[in-house]
């Protein structure tokens, strides 16, 4: 387990900062994308928040979509065609 062997006291701190900080920045554009597509507010609030948990559960990529902008990628794609 060499995850394990990395995990500091400091780091755990900065992470959960991290982790706070971008959430809140990411809600005023979670609603906005659920409006601009169309869904509604609580659509982009809903999406943003299973999106972000499943990528904190499985971890991500540098190219991964996630966030407030996955979910309503798909939908805004629906809308534009």
């Amino acid at each position: 387990m060499r995850l394990i062997e990395n995990l500091h006291l400091n780091n755990i701190r900065g992470d959960i900062t991290g982790g706070i900080t971008a959430g809140v920045v990411a809600l005023p554009f979670a609603i906005a994308m659920g409006l601009a597509s169309g869904a509604g507010a609580i659509a982009g609030l809903y999406g943003a928040i299973i999106t972000g948990f499943f990528a904190a559960l499985f971890g991500g990529t540098g190219a991964q979509v996630s966030g407030p902008t996955g979910p309503m990628t798909v939908v805004m794609a629906l809308v534009v065609t």
